[in-house]
């Protein structure tokens, strides 16, 4: 590419604008917008950036597709659907040219457009943006804070009512809940989300009737374009949700190209509005728990409303979510995974296309060590669905990162930010990824951001990831304060301080390691068993590998595997084992047999080895 060409410039060619940073493709004459798919114009706006240059397909598909592996017809009909858009036939003469068994060849002359600004038509954009609308949580407005859920619940249904209408861009609920509770400007919110409006409501109630007022608000000028009021009884949920839907329809209907907006009916999730409700009240419930202490009643909501309706699949998509989470906290939950496997198979036999009921299979399946199956189910979640972010939170986070490909797992929560950057979970994960690849200022910006938008900096993994960066840089005194901060009750007695004590002033001095090697041995022994979380355990064996004692190291990952296996798992989010402090975890001999155990290496004989290591006579090398 030439150096002068900006990633996310502007680019001319043939009778088309491509407006990178905002991801367009327009009409030079009118600016009308010429509608593609969201790796359509990945795969264009590669292209536009190398003209001349014959890429291969391998090039290609690394570039449009940078975290997923994916086969060739993918871009395939990523290139078709290109030539259509641009009128360019199925042999492509003026753009795109195939050259057989090599590659593509964008071969129309591009120009960079320096001062776009100045020379795009005014009128048309607004028409454009008006296409896309984020719908914000709505406030609750009732005087009984219980009742979130239902506010929250009206604005998710909105969103999916309003994403299955051609034409119309919509960001997921993570993207637009991203806000809720933050006084950011309307006008911020849509530059974020790259919409063109903004729907705002509230919900209030008396007896059994609620109140809901809505109002769609122009993203670039911030004036109100619709506002109305909605009075119904609280049975009639779907009915108010789908005269919402059909009224803000109407208002956009001169940027849908003049469709008729009365057709935005849809198939409710259930039909029984109590077991609707349990599954709201059971999601914002975890939405609101840092420390996962609700996970047992959200799952017991989410079964009393499987057991009015069985046929309730985004309550089976939501209980395999919050399986996952308590893997990670060591949170027990009734029933198995295997369990949760079954029913959302059943999920999948219903809808196919699900990008979300893939995903929650790809999350059981990473549990369970079965990794090429993981990575397909989260392949076809991302095909079914490319602007959820929680998918490609999911997939880096399960997936990934504890397979190892770390700069994949950055990448793919990169993109979770790109769909949601208001997103507060996402941040912490950016905290992670960037800590395991060793970026201090990227991982200390996404801390300050968790920090400033009030996560509690004794929380794991923050306070974690806060410890080791001030490791790394040297700030020992800090580093000890932070992680006593962040010790469990049960180890927080004068035996546990000294330990950590003694760890710190080692690393410090590079002396006296056998000594805090015995006093974390201590603590170890008289941890019980409610105290000995997978947290701590994780803890236990990056402390004991920095002090060079492998031996204790094993044994504690061993522990925890033991006590995944009893599950049927082998638990998940192992990507700590990646990071630069573990190497010498990762070059002793029983870590082979170990990543036997969580059934590794048939994934990277498919999908190569990990990042900065290789596979020799079916063993793993690292450096």
């Amino acid at each position: 590419m030439d150096e002068g060409r900006q990633a996310d410039g502007v680019y001319d060619f043939g009778d088309f604008r491509l407006l990178a940073a905002q991801r367009r493709l327009t009409a030079r004459s009118d600016g009308r917008p010429i509608e593609l798919t969201p790796k359509a114009l990945d795969a264009l706006r590669y292209l536009v950036q190398h003209p001349g240059e014959l890429l291969d397909k391998s090039t290609l598909i690394a570039a449009v597709w940078p975290n997923v592996v994916v086969e060739e017809n993918n871009l395939n009909q990523v290139i078709s659907a290109l030539r259509r858009a641009l009128g360019d036939g199925s042999g492509g003469r003026r753009f795109i040219v195939t050259v057989p068994g090599r590659g593509y060849q964008f071969v129309a002359p591009v120009q960079e457009v320096r001062d776009a600004a100045s020379s795009l038509p005014a009128a048309p954009a607004t028409t454009a943006t008006r296409k896309s609308v984020a719908v914000l949580p709505f406030v609750n407005l009732t005087g009984d804070p219980a009742k979130d859920y239902f506010s929250d619940g009206m604005a998710e249904e909105l969103i999916h009512i309003l994403a299955r209408v051609p034409g119309l861009k919509v960001p997921s609920r993570t993207s637009s809940f991203a806000y809720k509770g933050r006084n950011v400007d309307v006008r911020e919110i849509a530059r974020e989300l790259d919409v063109g409006s903004v729907l705002e409501g509230s919900v209030r109630s008396a007896g059994e009737r609620i109140r809901v007022t809505a109002q769609l608000i122009d993203g670039t000028s911030g004036f109100h374009l619709w506002s109305e009021n909605f009075d119904r009884q609280f049975g009639d949920v779907f009915e108010l949700q789908d005269e919402l839907a059909r009224a803000i329809m109407a208002t956009l209907r001169l940027a849908l190209d003049g469709r008729s907006s009365a057709q935005v009916l849809h198939e409710p999730p259930t039909r029984d509005v109590e077991a609707y409700h349990l599954y709201l009240q059971a999601t914002a419930m975890q939405a609101t728990d840092a420390g996962g202490s609700a996970l047992p009643a959200a799952v017991q909501m989410l079964d009393e409303a499987l057991a009015r309706d069985p046929s309730f699949a985004r309550a089976r998509n939501a209980i395999a979510s919050l399986r996952a989470i308590s893997l990670v906290l060591d949170i027990p939950l009734p029933g198995t995974l295997a369990d949760t496997e079954r029913e959302v198979l059943r999920n999948l036999a219903a809808d196919e296309t699900a990008g979300a009921t893939h995903a929650a299979l790809g999350i059981i399946y990473a549990a369970q060590g079965k990794w090429l199956l993981a990575q397909r189910q989260f392949q076809d979640a991302i095909a079914g669905d490319d602007s959820d972010p929680m998918i490609y939170q999911a997939y880096g986070l399960h997936l990934l990162g504890s397979t190892g490909f770390l700069r994949a797992y950055a990448n793919a929560a990169a993109t979770a930010h790109r769909l949601a950057p208001g997103w507060l979970v996402n941040h912490l994960n950016l905290a992670v990824a960037h800590t395991l690849l060793d970026e201090p200022e990227a991982a200390e910006r996404y801390v300050s951001m968790c920090l400033g938008l009030g996560v509690p900096p004794t929380v794991p993994p923050l306070s974690d990831i806060r410890s080791q960066l001030a490791l790394r840089a040297g700030r020992f005194e800090q580093a000890r304060d932070i992680i006593v901060a962040g010790l469990p009750q049960a180890m927080g007695d004068s035996a546990g301080l000294e330990a950590v004590r003694k760890l710190v002033a080692a690393l410090q001095a590079g002396t006296g390691a056998a000594a805090a090697v015995a006093a974390l041995d201590a603590v170890r022994a008289r941890l019980a068993a409610d105290a000995w979380s997978q947290i701590m355990k994780r803890r236990f064996i990056l402390w004991y590998t920095q002090l060079g004692a492998l031996e204790q190291g094993f044994e504690v990952a061993n522990g925890a595997l033991d006590h995944f296996g009893r599950s049927g798992t082998i638990g998940t989010a192992w990507a700590f084992l990646w990071m630069r402090e573990m190497l010498p975890f990762r070059q002793d001999a029983r870590f082979q047999g170990m990543c036997r155990r969580m059934a590794l290496f048939d994934y990277w004989q498919h999908n190569g080895p990990p990042d900065h290591c290789e596979l020799s006579a079916g063993a793993l090398i690292c450096r």
